[in-house]
């Protein structure tokens, strides 16, 4: 097989990527071709096209700038299995980092989607309805820029739910090739929110992405919650603000489906932003 290159393309909001992100990618055994880090620009899916547009390899290595490589040999793990038949994308999960404090831990436990689990065997983990949830994400993916052109790039106008609105096109652009894989023994340090302020925030903006969404495909609207009118809003409001107590005790994700009697303030509170940004998105877009 000719040797392939791979372009590491990192969005970075802030001045400077953490030394730590560069660092775990240059201990890697299969080292980048290019580092292309895109500074300033938002939403990141337009930085991530930026990116790719800087850069000429034949894949592609979406990192974002607060994750860290868990392991020397991720990048070879997941080029590797890259190359299976059928398999379009591929990514790792994603942990606490190892100092992470307790209030972190507390929102990994309760709020869907802030880790994913280490896996001992390749996973298929398809974005497919009713859910549309899936395993793997843009903080540390890994594509053909044959597939990302395929697909047609991230849309650079949502300002949240980039990578679940790109990975959905995937597999509807070819559903039998395009499937989506989480690799084994692969792993990323990411933080999640420190604070209840930065996890309202959090989950107001992918309310807001998720509302963008839906008036663009109705098909992804999650049990049918969207609006005609400003009543219609203010009644789902009202409705949202009073289970919130119930939530606390008897959580429920569309993303990730399952019903958990137990103790969750934090996963309520974050459901609560979600919809708050919802109603929000639908009548910004």
């Amino acid at each position: 097989m000719p040797y392939a290159r791979i372009a590491a393309i990192i969005p970075c909001i802030s001045a400077t990527v953490p030394a730590t992100v560069l660092a775990a990618i240059r201990n890697q055994t299969r080292q980048v071709d290019e580092l292309i880090v895109v500074h300033g620009v938002s939403p990141n899916g337009r930085a991530r096209n930026q990116g790719v547009a800087q850069s000429s390899a034949e894949w592609l290595l979406f990192i974002d700038d607060d994750a860290v490589l868990g392991h020397p040999e991720l990048i070879e793990r997941l080029f590797t299995a890259a190359q299976q038949p059928g398999i379009a994308i591929v990514g790792s999960a994603r942990i606490l980092p190892l100092d992470a404090p307790a209030f972190q831990h507390a929102v990994a436990n309760q709020v869907a989607r802030i880790v994913h689990p280490v896996v001992t065997h390749d996973t298929i983990t398809n974005p497919d309805p009713p859910s549309f949830y899936c395993d793997i994400t843009t903080t540390c993916c890994l594509m053909s820029r044959a597939w990302f052109e395929r697909i047609g790039g991230f849309d650079a106008n949502l300002s949240r739910g980039v990578d679940s609105e790109f990975f959905v096109r995937a597999r509807r652009t070819d559903p039998g090739a395009g499937n989506l894989m989480i690799v084994a023994n692969t792993w990323v340090y990411h933080p999640a929110p420190a604070s209840l302020r930065a996890l309202w925030r959090k989950h107001v903006a992918y309310g807001i992405g998720h509302a963008q969404e839906v008036r663009r495909d109705p098909t992804r609207a999650r049990g049918g919650n969207y609006f005609h009118t400003s009543i219609h809003a203010l009644l789902w409001i009202l409705f949202r603000t009073l289970i919130v107590p119930i939530h606390t005790i008897v959580p429920y994700s569309y993303g990730a489906p399952q019903w958990r009697i137990g103790w969750y303030p934090l996963k309520a509170f974050a459901s609560y932003a979600s919809a708050v940004g919802y109603v929000m998105g639908w009548y910004q877009s």
